[in-house]
Formats: structure tokens, sequence, C-alpha cells
């Protein structure tokens, strides 16, 4: 009698389940594959983006690139395309247009909400729109409502984004493709429905093609121009101007992998290019400062090193061992002229000193015993480590560097990504992980808060060749303790607000905002090599007659860098996601909070409503079909782009229940 109650209490959960979701079916949270033409629908009704291509323009340390995709519909039916694509993190997206039956219409930015309205809007009147959507910092998904059969629609979108480099190498990416993501295991607090598209078998050439083509002009000669991705022809049409295209391949998916263009520039010295451009409402300047191409040991400020070594008890074994071994032979490769200290943290901590240490032989055997003498045992009281790093007293005539070494086992990310954001002044933090497992989401962030770069070791085999890397690019400031001034102008809201040290191997870039005429200069001073000053004078009226006044990549990559920043301390805080609005608003620019949305006025003959397609995506290269179905579960075959509805789950459960109520009759 009992068990006869108890399946009668899970029939009764059954069928409400089974009912509520028939009622409200949703797409899975991840992703899935697409088995095309298997269902009487053609295999090109299933995939409506027929072709991406992307032009490139790269001026100094500047890129503005066009993607220009392709949608059209050979099937039966009115279709609505769905499209998830990728681009890079530092993306300013300022512009969309859309082209129908040859019109062009011009997308507007509107705040994410009202920009979904009107495109719901336009598609339920049967008109042809398109939405553009930006879901993570660099995943972005297009939308183009009403496509019918025999359609061919141009949708064009523009952004602008600085171009980084690293060892004296600049390298631009243009990611095409958006690797499938893991849902399960937690949530990041929002319905990303993005995660659920689809995905073509391994192996599966995408039938969508990609054409790239890229000019790269430059202030210095050019040295090198390589793409270690994909294929390509170089054509150098001057000592500073090379002419790229990608060269493709019968038979080869070019669209499975980021396309990575990199090239070197000469020089022998520290430098510093400025660009200006005057606008109705605010001027906007962008300055990037350049290290020399080969560094020689004169040209190196003089060095504070602050090492903070976890010595807690996940540290025990191999990634203490190689935390030790790598401050040994930092210790070993200082200057006379250098200072340093070392603080190790558990749960508690030890300083080897109060004030920082000359690089005598006595104190660098001191700081050798001082490390070896260290073991795995205790908590990780990370942040009270920092707090007293960053207040131990520090040399103002030298570059200052913080070196963090630890696995990372804390569950306060942001709290330390923030304080090192908001304490750092002028030091530099570089960050190190060692471990099997690293917490790479504190590495990187704290690396990124300190304006340095992140290294991750986990295994015994790479340790040593990573800090060899890590020393290398840590080892090297050639200008410290920068300041920038007008003079017979005014400065503002620069981005970043704090500069970090220009080291060897990367330049460094800073965004604002000036008042006045294009006259007077721009002031850079540090200390350079051998701790002597360094003072460099821009000109603005000799920088406008050689570059002109005239460059609107620099609002927007001035408004993109609050942006991020912003975002980055955001934590759902309404004023912050009001500031980051209105700078999409004011800026025109894709943000978390506002998108693009285009509607063809024109109204269509659409028979019924359109059936929405997400565009299958080739998995990336080297990526094995494992990787799809969400939570570790072996990849799901979906016919013709049906989405699996969460109902059958309940109508199996209520069969299953049935059937178990019948035995027991």
């Amino acid at each position: 009698m009992q068990t006869m109650k108890t399946l009668l209490r899970l029939t009764y959960f059954a069928i409400l389940y089974g009912l509520l979701s028939l009622a409200s079916p949703a797409a899975p949270g991840a992703p899935y594959f697409q088995v095309l033409g298997n269902s009487g629908e053609t295999a090109t009704e299933q995939l409506p983006l027929k072709s991406s291509s992307a032009k490139v323009s790269i001026e100094g340390g500047i890129a503005r690139v066009r993607l220009t995709q392709r949608y059209g519909n050979h099937g039966s039916a009115p279709i609505e395309a769905s499209y998830v694509f990728p681009a890079s993190t530092r993306a300013a997206v300022h512009a969309m247009t859309l082209t129908s039956g040859g019109r062009v219409t011009t997308a507007r930015i509107r705040e994410t909400a009202k920009a979904k309205a009107e495109y719901e809007t336009a598609k339920a009147e049967k008109k042809t729109a398109a939405l553009l959507e930006e879901h993570r910092p660099n995943v972005f998904q297009m939308s183009v409502a009403n496509l019918l059969p025999g359609d061919d629609i141009t949708v064009d979108v523009d952004w602008t984004e600085t171009i980084p480099a690293l060892d004296a190498t600049y390298e631009f990416v243009f990611p095409t493709v958006t690797g499938p993501r893991y849902t399960g295991g937690g949530s990041s607090g929002t319905k990303e429905t993005w995660t659920a598209n689809p995905y073509l078998h391994e192996g599966k050439v995408n039938p969508a093609s990609i054409h790239i083509e890229a000019t790269l002009a430059t202030a210095l000669p050019l040295s090198e121009v390589t793409c270690p991705s994909h294929p390509i022809a170089v054509d150098f049409q001057a000592k500073d101007r090379a002419a790229v295209k990608l060269d493709t391949r019968a038979g080869e998916d070019a669209a499975n992998r980021d396309f990575i263009l990199r090239w070197k520039l000469g020089g022998d010295r520290v430098d510093a290019g400025l660009l200006l451009h005057k606008g109705e409402g605010k001027n906007h300047f962008l300055l990037q400062i350049e290290p020399p191409k080969q560094t020689t040991p004169d040209q190196v400020a003089p060095r504070d090193y602050v090492m903070i070594l976890d010595v807690s008890g996940s540290m025990g074994g191999f990634p203490l061992d190689t935390a030790k071994r790598l401050l040994r032979d930092l210790v070993g490769g200082l200057k006379p002229a250098d200072t340093f200290n070392v603080l190790c943290f558990a749960t508690g901590s030890g300083l080897l000193s109060n004030t920082p240490l000359s690089a005598s032989k006595e104190n660098l055997e001191r700081a050798r015993n001082f490390i070896d003498r260290q073991s795995g045992s205790g908590g990780t009281e990370l942040m009270a480590a920092l707090q007293q790093a960053i207040a131990l007293p520090g040399s103002e005539d030298r570059s200052r560097s913080l070196l963090l070494l630890t696995d990372g086992y804390i569950t306060a990310d942001d709290e330390v990504h923030e304080f090192i954001r908001d304490h750092i002044g002028k030091s530099n933090l570089f960050a190190f992980g060692i471990g099997s497992s690293v917490n790479r989401s504190l590495i990187e962030s704290t690396a990124r808060a300190g304006g340095g770069e992140p290294t991750i070791v986990t295994s015994t085999a790479e340790a040593d060749a990573a800090a060899k890397r890590f020393l290398k690019s840590i080892a090297s400031p050639v200008l410290a303790r920068i300041r920038i001034e007008g003079e017979g102008i005014e400065l503002n809201d620069l981005a970043p607000p704090v500069f970090q040290d220009v080291f060897a191997s990367r330049p460094l870039v800073i965004n604002g905002t000036w008042t006045g005429e294009a006259r007077g200069a721009i002031v850079v001073h540090g200390i350079a090599g051998n701790g002597e000053a360094f003072q460099k004078r821009i000109d603005l009226a000799e920088s406008s007659r050689a570059h002109g006044l005239v460059h609107p990549a620099l609002p927007l990559l001035w408004a993109r860098e609050k942006v991020r920043h912003l975002t980055e301390s955001s934590k759902r805080n309404p004023d912050i996601i009001q500031q980051i609005t209105q700078l999409g608003l004011n800026y025109s620019l894709l943000t978390p909070y506002t998108s693009f949305v285009a509607v063809d006025q024109t109204l269509r003959p659409v028979d019924g409503i359109a059936k929405t397609v997400r565009q299958p995506l080739p998995l990336p290269q080297g990526v094995g079909e494992a990787a799809i179905g969400g939570s570790g579960s072996p990849g799901k075959m979906v016919q013709s782009g049906s989405v699996p509805e969460p109902g059958a789950i309940g109508l199996i459960s209520l069969l299953v229940v049935l059937l178990a109520l019948q035995r027991n009759r």
C-alpha cells in the first residue's frame, strides 16, 4: 500500500513536470551537433550565412575592421537567421548597416532591451531587420529576421581596436569561430542562450567561406610580416607599408581557428608617438610609448622587486620547489644598483626586511637562506600579504615590481582584483601561477589589475622554460615612474588612470582628452637607464602636421577603454551600469547594455511565422566531438537545427511511472 502511494505521488509530479515543460519549452544550455538535410529541408536552408569577409586597415597601433556577412535563403520557407561569432576583446564596435533589396539601412544604437523590442516588433510586422548583441566582450550574436526564399542580404559591422605588442612583435588577431562552452558546474548569473549554438561534426568543412585582406602602414620600417595560423600572400609596397591577403587553399577550412598577423618594427631607443582628434565636443588623443627593439644593460632603469611567495599547505612539493628555484635565480641576477625584499605568506607572513635591501653579496645570501627555510603549511591569506607588500617602503627613483607566486587557492578573487587596481599606484604586479590546477581567473585578473603579465605553470616539465620567460619579462624596465603633463593644454580623462612601466617586451598606450587648440605639447617624464631622468616633449602642432587632426577612431578607443575599466568593477552596480550604457549611447558603441538594431521598413510577403535557424559553427581546429553535449555528456545529434524540448523529459518520466504502476497492480 505504501509503495502504491509513493508511486501515485511520483505520477502526480511527473505529470505536473511534463505539462509545465511542454507549456514552456526552452533552448538547451549546451551546444549540440547539427545533422543537415535529414528532414526534407535543403542544407542551404539550414545554413543561411553564405560568407564572411573582413577588410582590415592598420595604421600605427590602430586597426579598423569592416566585417561583411552575407546571408541567403535558398530554401522554400521564410527564416530568421541567428549567428554567433567572435571578435577581439579590444574591439570597439561602432557601426552596422543592413543591405536588403538594394536598400541600405543604417543601424541605430539602443539600450539592449529597447533594441530587442524594436527587432521583435519589426519581425512581427514582416519586415527585414538585424540585431547585433554583445554576450561577452569577445562574443557577439547577429540575428536577421524575415529572410525570404531567394533573398541575398548583407550586414556590415565596423569596429576599431588597438594593436598590442609583446617582445617587440605586434599582433593582430581576427577570431573566426566561437568554441563550444561547457555550461555545467556553475552559472554566470544570467541565462546565456547563445551557448546552445549547434556545431558541425568534426572534420566537416564550414560551408560559409571566409576572406581576409589587410593593409599595414607603420611609423617605422617593417622588418618582418608573418602569419603563423594561415597561409598568406604579402606585398611589400614600401619600407613601411604592406598588403596582406588570406591565401585560401582548396579544401582547407580557414574559419576554424584564429587568424593571427604579426609584424616587427625597427628602432633602437625609447620613443613616443602621438595621434590627435579634434572633435566638436571633446578632443581626444592616443599616446604610445615604445621600447627600443633591442635593449642594452645601460637602457634598463634601476629595479626594486618585492617577491611575494605563497608557502601555504597547497603549495607543498613541486609548486613551492619551483617558486624557490625561480626566486633564487631572480636574486642571483640582480645588479648592485637594484633593491629587493621577500615576503612569505600562509596563515601568517614572514618578511625578510622592513626596508628594501641593496643587492649586495651578503644580502643576496641572506635572501637565499630565507627562501630555502620556507615549507608549505597553513592557509592562504593572500589579501593580507598584498596589503603588507604594497605598504612596504620603496625607492621613488626606480622601477618597482611586485612578483606574486601562488596557486591562487582562495575564493576572494574579486576583492583581491579590486584591491590591487585601487592601491597598486605606480608599481607593477606580475603573477606567476604554479600548480596542477591553478586558479587561472585569479592569476590573470591580478596581473591585469597590476599592469603586468600572467604566467602559469602546471607541471615540472614546463617549469624551467616558463620561469625563464617570466624572468625575461620582468627584467628590463626601460622607462619607470611615468607621468605625463600638458604644456599649454589641459589633459583629462586618462585611460588607464595609472601608468605602469614600459618594459622591453611591451609599449604603453594612453588614451585621453585635451582642451584648446593643437598647440603646446604633451611631455612624458620618467626614469630611464642607469637612473637617468627621461623627458620626451611631443609637439601638438608638429604631430597635427604629420598625421592630421582627424582620427575618428580615437574617441571610440577612449570610450571602449572606459567601458572596459567600468565593466571590470561593475558587480551589477546600477550607477556603473548607467555609466556604461550612457557611454554606449553617446559614442554609438556596442556594450553589454547597448545593442545595434536596423529595420528595413519595406513590408515583406512573409507567409506564416519565419522559422529560427541557428547557423551551425565548425568545431575549432584541434577540438574533438567530446566537447559537445553540455554537462560532460556525449554530443547530441539533432536533426535539421531542431532544439530538444525539456517537455519530452517529463513525458518519458510519466511513461516510466505508469509502467511501474502497471507492474505493481
